[in-house]
């Protein structure tokens, strides 16, 4: 006896969601508000990009220059170290260190007793053996005394005033004296001292001049020149730049740096500078006195190549330029602006070619 085909249990359910899908599948789509409107099948439209807020600046004409850049401590120009001429005790001490002198003024003094008694003797045997030659003198001229006696007359006088001569000189050096015009800035003696010739008493520094000797590359030597402008600054003077000159060169490489050393002096009337202190140093070795000047901050930098972005018909269009010499807030542009040009300054780093921008701030570069 052959078994029937067996129906699947789940015949029905299938015929009844196929049957579902039918009656779904031609129900008309439901239009919610505002479905019978123009273009809402459509999407919406795109609203154009926002305009990016820069600010602008205009190049100007004026002169920059090219410098090397270095930093030293000041030196003074012209000091003394003061020695005593003789040995002796200190009797007196008449300068304090920050005392201004002058050439001659007296620092200090020794005791002059005894050698002023020295010099007292030394005067009166002068004096006698100037009368026993006049008198020597009188004396050959009567026939009275003979040649050879004149003749040890003149000696005997001329003994005399050198040995006055000497005596005079040691009395002259127990005063210490300033050799230069300038400020004590040492003071090693006190009253009461022994003093020997080669013990240093006084330093004496003259700050109407002062140097610095600066250090620059080899590679750099050959634009330096005497008598070229340098510009110094010193932290104890902020915003002050004092103007000097190169004053020497010297004409040798150190081989283990490669270095040459460069005398920079200035000029100190009014004795702002003072010897130790710290300042930077910039040697101005050329000048562009007509340069198309841009403020650094508007150039952007890709690897070798520079660009700007200047702006026409609100657009910032980007601009390869080249560049010349620059200093701390400028550079000098030799192709690809003119005066007439907006160049962004600030916001410019968002930027893309063509971009839209909305100039809120223009100024004069």
């Amino acid at each position: 006896m052959s078994e029937k085909p067996r129906v699947g249990r789940f015949a029905p359910r299938f015929r009844q969601l196929l049957l579902l899908v039918l009656l779904l599948g031609s129900v008309p789509a439901c239009k919610g508000p505002g479905a019978d409107e123009p273009g809402a099948a459509g999407a919406a439209p795109q609203s154009e990009p926002e305009a990016v807020p820069v600010k602008v600046v205009r190049p100007v004409i004026g002169a920059i220059s090219r410098s090397i850049r270095t930093s030293s401590s000041l030196e003074a120009e012209s000091e003394a170290h003061v020695y005593p001429q003789l040995g002796g005790l200190c009797g007196q001490v008449l300068a304090e260190e920050g005392d201004e002198v002058k050439t001659g003024d007296l620092l200090a003094r020794l005791q002059d007793e005894e050698i002023r008694l020295a010099c007292d003797q030394a005067r009166a045997r002068l004096e006698k053996a100037r009368t026993d030659h006049e008198r020597a003198e009188q004396l050959f001229a009567d026939g009275l005394t003979s040649q050879q006696a004149l003749h040890d007359a003149s000696i005997q006088l001329r003994l005399a005033a050198a040995d006055y001569e000497l005596a005079r000189k040691h009395l002259e050096d127990t005063s210490i004296v300033a050799p230069i015009a300038g400020l004590v800035t040492e003071r090693n003696v006190k009253p009461g001292d022994l003093v020997g010739n080669g013990q240093p008493l006084f330093r004496i520094v003259a700050l109407d001049s002062v140097r610095a000797d600066v250090f620059v590359p080899e590679k750099d030597f050959s634009t330096i020149l005497r008598g070229q402008t340098a510009l110094l600054t010193a932290d104890a003077y902020p915003g002050r730049t004092f103007e000097s000159c190169v004053e020497r060169l010297n004409p040798v490489i150190d081989a283990a740096s490669g270095m040459a050393k460069v005398t920079i002096t200035v000029r100190n009337p009014d004795r702002a500078l003072r010897p130790g202190m710290f300042v930077r140093v910039e040697i101005v070795t050329d000048v562009h006195p007509e340069a198309l000047l841009l403020p650094k901050a508007a150039i952007v930098l890709r690897g070798e190549q520079s660009f700007a972005y200047v702006v026409r018909d609100d657009v910032a269009r980007e601009v390869a330029i080249e560049t010349g010499f620059q200093d701390a807030d400028r550079v000098e542009v030799l192709q690809g602006l003119v005066p007439e040009d907006r160049v962004v300054v600030a916001g410019q780093l968002g930027l893309q070619n063509e971009t839209r921008v909305r100039v809120i701030d223009e100024s004069q570069g």
